[in-house]
Parts: structure tokens; sequence; C-alpha cells
């Protein structure tokens, strides 16, 4: 086997606290009791401590707790160990910010958490990048967040949680998101939650086994779906969109699901489409992230095409795989080296614009 090429992890996350946050806060939201973040169930994701740690170091193993200087050492520490070259770190908790009801309390929030990531992560580190949150509440006032993150803060992409968002993603109130960052060229990254699993109808089921694995999916597919078929892609041709956490195996059986609808009532209900929704999104700058045990995973990157594919390792969450699951991809038995090359590294740096963002922010 050839030598394993650095690796971009396009999906970590730090363990964002809202100590941290708080003190970026503006007038007069810094003089505000409460929390900041919006809470959710409080399930029990360790089964009383059960579950076990990634198999990394005893030194290297996440906590609960840390300041952002003592994650930002961690995660370099974690790079060193398993040849990661650049990590895109994701919030735990900021995500949340949509949820807040209060227009300007929102817009408040989203812009100390990008102020608190850029300045407490992103200026210790070259080689790690927090991605920033957007208050998706208020669309234009998203788009001015986005402009002023990238242009003033130099943070590379955004992330939007499944949950919390007032339309699906591919409405054309978003519109003025999409054009901002389409402009600037950094990437905005749908990710998984499950989080407000009601919202996807999530509160029938019983346990969080059944809800996490349930909501991940069907939260993130309601997106999918309206992206594609509203077409998203088609009217913002050089935007760059993630789907990440809930690994790509159900692209093929979904884009055929897709396509019949649109053999059927394309003219009438996806009229920016002009060809099958497999076809757009093929042609299209989606890329996903995969779970490098998928079963159908060879077969699902035959019928996309190697370019849509990320490498993640989830660090530091309870169901993270790593770093077993960087090495079953790279030993994979049935991908090619080129393939592999470009999931661990090339397909991140074209998704992040690695190299390129930063620049474009400051035109």
């Amino acid at each position: 086997m050839s030598t394993r090429p650095p690796i971009i992890d396009a999906d970590g996350h730090i363990l964002d606290r809202e100590q941290d946050v708080r003190r970026y806060l503006q007038p007069p939201w810094d003089q505000r009791p409460g929390p900041l973040f919006p809470l959710d169930q409080p399930w029990d994701t360790t089964l009383f401590g059960k579950l076990p740690e990634a198999s990394l170091p005893p030194e290297l193993t996440y906590r609960h707790g840390l300041s952002p200087e003592e994650q930002v050492a961690l995660w370099h520490g974690i790079m060193a160990h398993q040849g990661i070259e650049f990590a895109v770190c994701f919030p735990t908790r900021a995500g949340a910010v949509p949820h807040i009801r209060e227009r300007d309390f929102q817009i408040a929030v989203a812009r100390a958490c990008n102020d608190h990531f850029a300045h407490e992560y992103n200026a210790r580190s070259e080689r790690v990048r927090c991605v920033g949150v957007l208050p998706m509440g208020h669309p234009d006032a998203a788009a001015e967040e986005l402009r002023r993150a990238v242009t003033e803060l130099g943070l590379i992409s955004f992330e939007i949680l499944t949950t919390g968002t007032t339309a699906a993603l591919g409405d054309p109130i978003y519109d003025p998101v999409y054009a901002e960052a389409e402009r600037l060229g950094v990437a905005l990254c749908i990710h998984g939650t499950r989080s407000w699993a009601e919202e996807v109808g999530a509160q029938k089921l019983r346990t969080f086994a059944e809800v996490h694995a349930y909501a991940f999916p069907a939260a993130l597919q309601l997106h999918f779906t309206s992206v594609l078929c509203q077409g998203v892609p088609v009217r913002f041709p050089n935007l760059r969109l993630a789907f990440l956490e809930i690994g790509v195996t159900w692209l093929p059986y979904y884009l055929d699901r897709l396509d019949e609808h649109w053999e059927k009532r394309g003219p009438e209900e996806m009229p920016h489409l002009t060809q099958k929704p497999s076809a757009t999104a093929r042609d299209s700058k989606l890329y996903f992230s995969i779970e490098a045990g998928e079963s159908q995973l060879t077969a699902t990157i035959d019928y996309m095409g190697d370019e849509h594919f990320v490498y993640a390792s989830d660090i530091p969450h309870w169901d993270n795989e790593f770093p077993e699951s960087l090495e079953q991809l790279w030993d994979h038995p049935v991908l090619s080296t080129a393939t592999k090359q470009k999931i661990l590294s090339d397909n991140a740096r074209s998704l992040f614009g690695l190299g390129l963002a930063a620049a474009a922010g400051r035109t």
C-alpha cells in the first residue's frame, strides 16, 4: 500500500462553551442573564459512561470543559499523531442559534460566536479552522453576517443545522445567503443533528438510539430534497454545498426516487432542472461526508463520481470511529489510491477553497 497522503478532516468538532462566547456579546446583550443557546432533550449519549472512548492515547482524548487554547493544542496533537494536515471544526452548541426566537438576540449571539471562533480558535492555528454560524431565521441578516465574518474575520465556511430553519433550505427566502456565499467563494455546510428531532416526527420514538438513527437522515434529506428540487445548484452554479454526518449510501436510492418524480412532474414542480436530479447532483458542487464502513460505499462512489466525497473524523462526538475510520478507508480493498486521495484530501481542499477563501474575502 502506498504512503497515505496528508489528511484534511472535513468535519471535526470543538466543544464550545457559553462562557467563552458570552465575552464577545455586544451591549446591551452582554448584560442579559440566562442561557445563550436553547436546549433540547437531556439524553444520555454515553450510556452512563459505558461507551468506550476513541482508541487514542490518553493525552489525546477529548473531555468536556477544555478551554479554546487547550482544544487547539489537543487538535494539534491528534493531527500530528494521525497525519492530519488540516482540520475543519464545527461547533457543538452554537449551531442552535437559529432556534433563538428574538431576531436581534439571534443576530447578536451569531456575531459573538463568530468573533469567538475567529479570535480564540482560528487565531491560534494555521491548521485548525472553526466554521461560523448564521442567524438563518432572518436570511437578510444571515447574508450580512456571512459577509462580515468572511471579510473581517476570515472564516472559510458556515454550519447550517438541519433543524431550526423556518423553511426548507431550497426556499428562495435563503437566496441572499446563497448569493453572498457564492460571491465570496465560501462553502455552506448543511450538518445533521438529532436535536429538536420533533421537527421531523421523531417525537413518536422512545429511545435515544431510535431518535439519533432516524433524525439525522430524515432532517438532512428534507433539506437535500428542497435544495435540489428548487434548483439551488442551478441558480447558484458556483456555490459549494456540503451535506454532512449521515453517510452517503442513501444517494443512489434517493436520487432514483427524485428522478422518477422529475420525469412525471418536473416541468411544473422542478422548473429549474433541465436534467434529472441525479444528473444535476453529479454536475454540481455538492459534497457529502462518507462513513468508511458503509457496505455500499464503492457502488455509491461509482454512481456519483469520486469528486463529491470527503472524509470526516467527527471527533470528539460519542459516535465517532476515529482513527479506525481513517485506517479503514485507506485500507479499503476496492477503492483506488487516486479515489482515496480525493476523499482524504483533494475534495475537501476544493470544498473549503483552502488557500483561496481568505483571499476572496478581502476583495
